[in-house]
């Protein structure tokens, strides 16, 4: 028997440039560690603030803006040449994406002293920058039913400029409410990914072990309908509607369990690759409940609190989680998690629980907060430590998926319709 895959070295992070995802999920990464060690961890330990109005703003628009927004292009520049049957992004255009990203991070952090629209545009830049190149190459190949994604991308530049500008017009609540706004576009995204993308790669996992009659419903019908009521819950938000906006976040949570219903999840516990998937997505709909029940109920639960779900379980699991599948060790086609990739996730998973019960005894939120932030980074510097070493070796393709069942699966079609796969 073969062993796993070692492609040749090429010494230290001489492949990063090699495919998209590796600059722009390690920054994502990096981003993730330092942003929370920064704040609220270090001002603990006597670090400086931000030079940014509203140190609290500062962590949501990093984590949402930041953390995500380079994870989003990561995943979107790898998916996108199964989409355009182009090669992926490399060279200057790559270049461009992650100068444009940390720029913006440069600028958020020092918006003190500089202009005010140089820090807008620098952020926004990077999202309308990638949504810009993203549509040239869909309408370029007409795979005109991707095009969402170039709206989403334009909706979290719009939302990153008015997150930006209320900071700055010292209108913090405004800010955070938008903030909330954008989380709500990336849930959208999540569930457009990540409910075809799990299924698919379950069913194949499944199938190449042996259950190959097995077959893994998408329901189409409760994953629109979960999409119309996280549509409808972001418009209601936008609207300052919180009771119905409410209801709709609780709708969408249900439609979203009751989708996942057949998705073989005990059954992937000895894989952790698609477990840790499957109970990141789980944070989605206990997230979103969480959210809805805080604005219909806001004296038991604080929605500010509940929201951690959405964006420590749900967000961060699944940025693990799918780019952990690019760092996986690979054998006759089958992918194998690292320690790093377990610990990782565990420790997300871990993070999640230990936030979310800051309110629940508040004699203790400052420990238990401060516990999170170190169980966090504890987290992302050991998984960031096992996602290296695809950064000195050249890039496998396909990135995030192992060998297929069969040569003409359908798990192919229903992974790249939903972005779950990214070429072949």
């Amino acid at each position: 028997m073969q062993g796993p895959e070692k492609p040749k070295s090429a010494g230290r992070f001489g492949h990063i440039w090699d495919a998209p995802h590796k600059p722009l999920f390690l920054l994502s990464f990096v981003w993730a560690l330092i942003a929370i060690m920064w704040w609220p961890l270090g001002v603990q330990f006597g670090l400086p603030a931000p030079a940014f109005e509203y140190p609290v703003l500062w962590h949501a628009h990093e984590l949402i803006f930041g953390t995500v927004g380079a994870a989003v292009g990561g995943y979107l520049l790898t998916a996108l040449p199964s989409w355009t049957k182009q090669a992926p992004a490399g060279g200057t255009t790559l270049k461009i994406v992650v100068l444009l990203w940390v720029l913006a991070r440069f600028a958020t952090a020092i918006s003190g002293y500089l202009p005010p629209a140089l820090t807008i545009a620098t952020n926004s830049g990077y999202f309308l920058w990638l949504a810009g190149y993203l549509f040239f190459q869909i309408t370029r190949a007409r795979v005109f039913r991707k095009i969402g994604f170039c709206g989403a991308l334009v909706a979290l530049g719009l939302a990153d400029a008015l997150l930006l500008n209320a900071a700055m017009s010292r209108q913090p609540e405004v800010g955070l409410s938008i903030a909330r706004a954008a989380i709500l576009v990336i849930a959208i995204m999540m569930t457009v990914i990540a409910s075809r993308a799990i299924p698919a790669f379950t069913q194949n996992w499944l199938r190449r072990a042996g259950n190959k009659n097995i077959s893994i419903p998408i329901a189409p019908i409760s994953r629109i309908l979960a999409l119309c009521c996280l549509g409808l819950a972001l418009v209601l938000s936008l609207a300052q509607r919180p009771y119905e906006s409410g209801v709709a976040l609780i709708g969408a949570a249900f439609l979203l369990l009751w989708n996942a219903r057949q998705w073989w999840l005990v059954s992937t516990l000895s894989n952790p690759l698609l477990v840790a998937m499957h109970l990141a997505y789980l944070w989605l709909p206990i997230g979103l409940a969480a959210m809805g029940l805080g604005r219909l109920f806001p004296g038991v639960y604080p929605e500010a609190d509940a929201i951690h779900a959405i964006t420590i379980g749900a967000m961060s699991g699944l940025i693990m989680a799918i780019a952990g599948r690019a760092a996986a060790l690979r054998q006759n086609g089958e992918m194998r998690a690292g320690k790093g990739f377990v610990f990782g996730t565990v420790a997300i998973w871990g993070t999640t629980w230990i936030r979310l019960a800051a309110p629940v005894f508040p004699a203790h939120s400052a420990e238990i907060v401060a516990l999170a932030a170190a169980t966090w980074g504890t987290g992302w510097a050991v998984y960031i430590a096992g996602f290296a070493r695809v950064l000195k070796t050249p890039a496998v393709r396909p990135v995030l998926s192992g060998g297929k069942f069969g040569v003409e699966s359908e798990i192919v079609t229903q992974a790249e319709s939903g972005g779950g796969d990214e070429t072949r």
